[in-house]
């Protein structure tokens, strides 16, 4: 199954109270045709075995377009949309339909992008994001800040210190020394144990951080 036919044939859409959309196509990041649990994980967040167990049909360990389209699959997944931590897919932004993200494209998305953000995104330089290059913490890191907080003074690169453009509990802490353990809790939406672009960035968890402080 070729990653045409996916694209042709998967009528997979979610979307949530924020008017994020995310096509079947925005989930095949490795363009094999299939979505992988791997997959599904790096943009939705931890989707737990049984939920991925129940739409893969055929345990073969990855989803199909039939099982993609599958009765039931949309309200699987539909749960873990307020996880999500790709804030626009590829195909959202991609208006030229090559496959591949420009400045232009980007910027049409997240007004402002710069040049030097831009370099960050397109870790290969050759002038276009692709949809690995996208999905990248480093570059969701640059572009959520553009989409959900521009006028935010502190950004998730100042606190993150181990380079793995994730926030820690004990990162957050020494940013925002009033963080108390439930916070942070109420802060990671998908129970990973760390904070995301998207969680950072979200309004709540602004408020939580102006309140405890920097």
């Amino acid at each position: 199954m070729t990653r045409t036919f996916l694209t042709a044939t998967a009528a997979l859409m979610l979307t949530s109270a924020s008017a994020l959309a995310m096509e079947a196509i925005d989930l095949d990041i490795d363009g094999d045709g299939f979505v992988s649990n791997g997959e599904l994980t790096q943009i939705l967040g931890a989707v737990s075995a049984p939920d991925f167990n129940r739409i893969d049909d055929n345990d073969d360990g990855r989803l199909s377009v039939a099982e993609l389209n599958a009765p039931g699959t949309r309200e699987i997944l539909g749960r873990y949309e307020s996880t999500m931590s790709v804030v626009h897919g590829l195909s959202e932004i991609d208006t030229d339909g090559d496959g591949f993200a420009s400045q232009a494209e980007l910027a049409a998305i997240y007004t402002g992008l710069n040049d030097a953000d831009f370099r960050q995104i397109d870790a290969n330089d050759d002038n276009r994001v692709n949809i690995r290059e996208l999905y990248a913490p480093r570059s969701q890191a640059v572009v959520t800040r553009y989409e959900m907080s521009p006028t935010m003074d502190v950004t998730i690169m100042q606190v993150d210190s181990d380079g793995d453009f994730f926030a820690s509990y004990e990162e957050l802490k020494a940013k925002f020394p009033g963080l108390s353990q439930n916070d942070f809790r109420r802060i990671d939406g998908n129970n990973d144990n760390r904070i995301n672009s998207r969680e950072f960035y979200d309004s709540g968890a602004q408020i939580v951080f102006d309140r405890s402080g920097s």
